[in-house]
């Protein structure tokens, strides 16, 4: 089989220099630009049932669903963006929601694509405080996706 694509353009490459992540804040509509994120991923899970009719060997998936979760490293920074809202809503006995931006720039030729996150909670441990000697004082967050992602820009080949 030919390929007629030729080979890879490593100019087009993305790095993590490229990404950036923005959050919208619970108590806000402009979303804020995360600097000090220096790693962030977005994950989804699909969850699949097995079924297997008779006189089959075939094993078939059903998907019953699926979740999302976006992790993320921040360098303590500052503290007014999330964790200040995140403090203050449990202070007031609720969960905060937090809509977040991923955005990847592909600077070589100026295309862009920007995913949608939207109604993420808080999710399992978060470092309110994670303190070595030695060490950059960081924070790890976890948050569940509660929306099917958006995609408002794409690459085109």
């Amino acid at each position: 089989m030919y390929n007629e694509q030729g080979s890879l353009d490593s100019r087009k490459l993305l790095t993590g220099k490229d990404g950036q992540l923005y959050v919208t804040p619970p108590d806000s509509s402009t979303p804020i630009f995360l600097g000090e994120v220096d790693t962030f991923t977005v994950q989804v899970t699909f969850n699949n049932v097995d079924h297997q009719p008779v006189g089959s060997n075939l094993v078939y998936a059903v998907n019953t669903g699926y979740s999302m979760v976006l992790t993320m490293s921040e360098v303590v920074i500052r503290d007014d963006v999330m964790l200040d809202s995140l403090v203050k809503a449990l202070q007031n006995g609720y969960t905060p929601t937090f809509d977040f931006r991923g955005k990847l720039n592909r600077r070589s030729d100026g295309q862009l694509q920007q995913q949608v996150f939207r109604n993420c909670i808080p999710q399992s441990n978060v470092d309110l405080m994670n303190v070595a000697p030695g060490s950059i004082v960081k924070r790890a967050w976890s948050f569940r996706i509660n929306a099917a992602p958006e995609i408002l820009d794409e690459f085109a080949s």
